[in-house]
């Protein structure tokens, strides 16, 4: 079920090299940081909810940024990107509508599309942090759109390889050194066996995907994880269980069954060491994207409530 490979993903964020001699001010700053987060990691108690995006406002302003592939908070749904549309009921669930198109772009990527839910860095994001993740995902067949699309919105349509990412933690935005191979920590995908090819739909073996990386950032450790043959229009029920840490993190997904993981490494790496004189551990960002490579066509995936929270129990109740 486990496969290790190299990855060829170029993800969203492009990183500024720099001296360590100039990071001093920023390790000094992020040092005191992870103290305070460590402290108040160790004073969580009981079910506490780190990150509630249930949808209750009947819009997505819960969600404190948007990028409709026009720059962060910038364009709307009019404005010849992508389309985030709030949905009330899509098959009995309130929903987040992300439609990627030929001309929405929130990462500068080359050859990528994508539109972008996501949150700053927040305490939990850190080591020590032990968090659980509740959600849900929709692939929706014409048969959706047609019933409960909105303008812009298409059947979802991954494309070749595994660059169809849906949920990201990402690694921090700080300057790393020239040998690093940072990505995406834990990583939501929908993978294709096809050869990749731009401007293809990918059709062979299409699957949901999990994707963990950590460790040496110059040479870390991934163990990417396949799971069922990709069902459209059905809802994927999703709990995420992490603990950030770079030597003996944990993660644990279920997905469509929350007695039993799917998977779960109760010690595998989740945060990225750094050479001396670079901020390290790591740490994350929480990202809903619909992020693939370029291609011709919209396609839509359906998001539904988010909850994060310290326990498992936080977030079964979260909504």
């Amino acid at each position: 079920m486990i496969h290790l490979k190299s990855t060829t993903v170029v993800w969203s964020l492009v990183y500024m090299r720099a001296k360590p001699i100039l990071l001093l001010p920023l390790l000094f700053g992020v040092a005191t940081e992870i103290a305070c987060n460590a402290l108040n990691a160790s004073k969580t108690r009981g079910d506490s909810v780190f990150l509630n995006r249930d949808l209750s406002t009947g819009d997505l302003s819960q969600w404190t940024h948007q990028d409709y592939g026009l720059g962060t908070d910038v364009g709307g749904n009019t404005r010849g990107g992508g389309y985030l549309w709030y949905h009330p009921n899509v098959a009995g669930r309130r929903v987040a509508g992300m439609t990627v198109t030929p001309t929405a772009h929130a990462s500068p990527a080359a050859s990528s599309d994508s539109v972008f839910l996501w949150e700053p860095g927040q305490s939990w994001n850190y080591q020590p942090y032990q968090i659980w993740l509740r959600t849900s995902v929709m692939f929706p067949s014409a048969a959706t759109i047609s019933s409960s699309g909105l303008s812009g919105e298409a059947p979802f349509a991954p494309t070749t390889g595994e660059w169809n990412w849906f949920l990201v933690f990402h690694n921090d935005s700080n300057p790393m050194p020239g040998c690093a191979k940072e990505y995406g920590n834990i990583s939501l995908d929908v993978k294709t066996d096809d050869p990749v090819a731009s401007g293809v739909i990918g059709t062979n073996n299409v699957r949901i995907a999990l994707r963990i990386m950590g460790g040496n950032d110059c040479s870390p450790n991934i163990v990417w994880v396949n799971g069922p043959p990709l069902q459209w229009d059905h809802w994927y029920e999703m709990l995420l269980h992490i603990k950030w840490d770079p030597k003996r993190g944990i993660v644990e997904w279920y997905l469509d069954n929350f007695s039993a993981p799917y998977y779960s490494n109760l010690k595998i790496p989740t945060l990225f060491t750094r050479p001396k004189g670079y901020v390290s551990p790591s740490y994350t960002t929480l990202t809903l994207p619909n992020y693939r490579l370029h291609a011709p066509w919209n396609s839509t995936i359906y998001v539904g409530p988010l909850v994060v929270g310290s326990t498992r129990s936080s977030v079964l109740n979260g909504f």
